[in-house]
C-alpha cells in the first residue's frame, strides 16, 4: 500500500512532481502498471463480464456482475485519479464492486484525461455518454451516475452543465469523496493534512492546474461547490471519511445542495481515508457503504 500511495503522489516531494506533456505520460503510464497490479486480484476475485464498448464515441467497459444483472437500471462510473491518471482498465475494481454489490450494469467511461483535455471537454464526453445510454431507448429515470475523487468532481459538474443546458437528468448521483473545490479552500486541507494517508496537497494542486487554469477553479463546471443548486438536481447521496483532507469538500457541498433544497445525504465514515469503499474492500465501513449505494440506486433509479 505504501508503494501504491508514493505511486500516486502521497510522498513525492515537489521536485519530482510531473511538469511537461511526456512527464506527465511517463506518471501516467507508471502509475497505471502499478494500480493495474494492485487491484487485479479483486477483479479476478470478483469476475465481471466485461466488455469494451463505446457511448457517444467515448471508450468505455460495459461491466456486467457475475451470473448477470439482478436489478433494472444501469449505473455510468466515472474513475478517479486526480484528472491525470489511471482508466476504466486499472479502476475496474472499483466498477466491479459496485456491480457486484448492486446487481447492476455498469459503464464505466475511459474519458480523456488531464493534460490531454481539459475540464469543459471532459464534461463534455461525460454528458455525450449518458446521451447515448438514452439514445439507446434508456430512460432518464433508469441511469444513475457515481464517481469517486475527482471522478464524483467530473460527475457533479457535468450535471450541474446538463442541468443548465436543460437536458434530462438521470434518477440520482451518488459522490465518493469527491473534491469539490479545486482552490482546496476547506478546512481539513489543514486540519487533516497529517492524518491522510492517501493524499498530499502539492501533487494534488499539480494535477489540477492539467485540468484547468487557476483562474477557473470557482467555475462551478470545475469546482461544483460553487454552483448554484435547485430542486431540479438529481438527488444525490456523498460519502466520505473522516481522515481525508478533502471531507469538507463534500460537506461544502451538501451544506450548498441542502441550501439550494436539493434532496441530498452525506454518509461519513470515522477514520476512513479517500475512496475508501475500493480502496479497503470487505472492511465493515466499505461493506455498510456499499449497502447504503444500494438502497439508494434502488430507492431512485426506476
Amino acid at each position: 500500500m505504501t508503494a501504491l500511495l508514493s505511486l500516486v503522489g502521497t510522498t513525492q516531494p515537489s521536485s519530482d512532481y510531473p511538469k511537461t506533456p511526456a512527464e506527465w505520460a511517463a506518471n501516467r503510464e507508471q502509475v497505471e502498471q502499478f494500480t493495474l497490479a494492485f487491484t487485479q486480484p479483486l477483479v479476478e476475485t470478483l469476475s465481471p463480464d466485461v466488455s469494451e464498448i463505446e457511448l457517444g464515441g467515448v471508450p468505455a467497459l460495459k461491466v456486467v456482475p457475475k451470473g448477470g444483472a439482478t436489478k433494472s437500471g444501469v449505473l455510468i462510473y466515472v474513475h478517479g485519479g486526480g484528472f491525470t491518471n489511471l482508466s476504466a482498465r486499472s479502476t475496474l475494481s472499483g466498477a466491479a464492486l459496485m456491480a457486484a454489490k448492486t446487481g447492476r450494469v455498469i459503464y464505466s467511461l475511459d474519458y480523456t484525461r488531464a493534460p490531454d483535455a481539459k475540464w469543459d471537454e471532459i464534461t463534455d464526453q461525460v454528458l455525450s455518454a449518458y446521451a447515448a445510454l438514452l439514445a439507446e431507448g434508456n430512460s432518464a429515470d433508469q441511469i444513475g451516475i457515481f464517481g469517486d475523487s475527482a471522478g464524483g468532481t467530473i460527475v457533479a459538474a457535468s450535471m450541474l452543465k446538463l442541468r443548465d443546458k436543460g437536458g434530462p437528468m438521470p434518477a440520482a448521483i451518488l459522490l465518493q469523496s469527491p473534491v469539490t473545490d479545486l482552490k482546496l479552500a476547506g478546512d481539513t486541507i489543514r486540519t487533516v493534512a497529517a492524518f491522510d494517508p492517501a493524499l498530499d496537497v502539492g501533487y494534488a494542486r499539480a494535477r489540477f492546474a492539467q485540468y484547468a487554469s487557476p483562474s477557473e477553479f470557482t467555475n462551478p463546471y470545475v469546482s461544483p461547490v460553487y454552483g448554484i443548486y435547485t430542486a431540479e438536481f438529481p438527488p444525490v447521496l456523498i460519502q466520505a471519511g473522516t481522515r481525508e483532507i478533502v471531507l469538507s469538500d463534500s460537506v461544502r457541498l451538501y451544506r450548498q445542495i441542502s441550501k439550494g433544497g436539493g434532496d441530498v445525504v452525506l454518509d461519513v465514515y470515522e477514520g476512513m481515508p479517500h475512496v475508501f469503499q475500493s480502496l479497503l474492500p470487505g472492511t465493515p465501513e466499505s461493506d455498510t457503504a456499499y449497502a447504503r449505494s444500494e438502497a439508494f440506486w434502488d430507492e431512485y433509479i426506476e
